[in-house]
């Protein structure tokens, strides 16, 4: 009786011991084929010029992700307007970067008074709705001419905005992928 037990037990340890190592394989393979699809849009240059009072910012923006964003908006604290795509596509035949123009004038208000805090945000969506954000400080350089502020954006320290789905909500936005997205 006693080698009956042992057996089964020692039995039941190795198909639980199999089963769980099959599970931790689909969900690494789950999560590493959801993120592949992910869209990860990034300012990755940045120009400016300078004509009298007049700054001209050009931020360059490229998706160095595998996924297309969606519905992408940059907006800068202190800039009266926004810069808007649809769709950025990732590297492959529709890859394309983007550059907008930001111009300051004099009279804008980053450049006129300081700022406690500054930021250029980048908010983009996935192709099922889930929204990312990715925000890149700004700080006021002071100048020695008016306007007494310039703007300097940090382009290596963003601050990111992911979503965090679950495994079941990555699992079934992964069987809902269209074969024409």
């Amino acid at each position: 009786m006693d080698w009956v037990l042992l057996i089964s037990l020692v039995a039941l340890l190795i198909v639980g011991g199999t089963a769980s190592l099959f599970l931790y394989a689909f969900v690494v393979r789950t999560r590493k084929e959801f993120r592949a699809t992910q869209p990860d849009l990034r300012v990755t240059n940045l120009s400016a010029m300078n004509s009298g009072d007049i700054l001209t910012l050009y931020p360059e923006l490229e998706n160095v992700g595998r996924g297309v964003a969606y519905d992408c908006v940059m907006q800068l604290g202190g800039w009266e307007g926004n810069f808007a795509v649809k769709k950025v596509y990732s590297r492959g035949a529709r890859y394309e970067k983007h550059v907008t123009s930001i111009v300051l004038g004099p009279n804008a208000p980053i450049r006129e008074k300081l700022m406690t805090i500054g930021y250029l945000r980048l908010s983009y969506r996935d192709r099922w709705g889930q929204k990312y954000e990715c925000w890149y400080p700004v700080a006021q350089v002071k100048s020695g001419v008016p306007p007494p502020y310039n703007p300097q954006i940090d382009l290596e320290h963003p601050e990111l905005t992911e979503p965090h789905p679950s495994f079941w909500e990555m699992r079934k936005f992964l069987r809902n992928i269209s074969l024409y997205d």
